[in-house]
């Protein structure tokens, strides 16, 4: 079980990827200046190939050279301990923090018909989208973790996967909800979903995830994960609405603050 979650993990680092990578051994270290926690954390995947102790302060000194935090991303099983569990006992005994907002993955088998994907239904006016390229009024929509700032890094991170697209619902120059589309490692995923605040509660949500899931069985995909943090109960509902299942759990920590 804990291999397969491994998988996936491997997949998805390749849809969202930092600006600069490199392996330590089993650990993926990622840098994009600060943006997000997936593209700036050390992905364990298992054996670093050091001592832990010594693959810690490598990983310091790496994000540290950087000028940023230490992080580590870890993935772990949903309800039991898993050799995830071991690397998260020893960062806690050693003053690494969790960072707030864990998050599940979740995942889904896409049909070969895509008609028999869920409702899509739009409202009266509305189309729905996808552009190879995320325009202005895409990006001005995304708000990652409901910050305004945008850095110049922000689009190289957007485009970091071998395909994406970026889809929106839009009611003539009004975007109403969008998300972006990767596809890699024989997967797609579901990414920077935002809905506007006047658009929601009305189904958006529900129509514009089976719309991406469909594009995503149209380019002969068959597999969809998306990653949504735990105490997102709303997102988490309309996604289990879509068919998606749970297939693990992550948190990131943090080295503590050198005094």
């Amino acid at each position: 079980m804990y291999d397969q979650i491994i998988d996936v993990e491997r997949v998805a680092a390749r849809h969202w990827r930092g600006t600069e990578e490199e392996w330590l051994g089993n650990w993926l270290l990622r840098a994009a200046e600060g943006f997000t926690g997936r593209a700036n954390s050390a992905l364990a995947l298992g054996d670093p190939g050091l001592p832990l102790d010594s693959a810690l302060d490598t990983v310091a000194d790496w994000y540290r050279d950087r000028g940023l935090p230490p992080m580590i991303a870890i993935p772990l099983l949903l309800d039991a301990d898993s050799p995830g569990s071991a690397l998260d006992q020893f960062l806690a005994e050693r003053g690494w923090p969790t960072r707030p907002g864990p998050a599940f993955v979740m995942v889904a088998d896409l049909p070969d018909d895509t008609t028999a994907i869920g409702d899509r239904e739009l409202p009266r006016d509305a189309a729905f989208l996808v552009d190879s390229e995320p325009d202005e009024a895409w990006l001005a929509m995304y708000h990652y973790r409901g910050q305004d700032r945008q850095p110049p890094v922000m689009r190289e991170v957007l485009t970091s996967a071998a395909v994406q697209a970026f889809a929106s619902i839009r009611a003539g120059h009004e975007v109403l909800a969008i998300a972006r589309l990767s596809i890699a490692g024989g997967w797609a995923g579901i990414t920077a979903v935002e809905v506007a605040p006047a658009s929601r509660r009305a189904g958006l949500g529900t129509a514009l995830t089976s719309a991406v899931c469909a594009e995503a069985a149209a380019c002969n995909v068959g597999r969809v994960f998306l990653q949504v943090e735990t105490g997102n109960t709303g997102a988490r509902s309309l996604y289990e609405r879509c068919g998606f299942r749970y297939s693990h759990r992550y948190h990131y920590r943090v080295a503590p603050t050198a005094e």
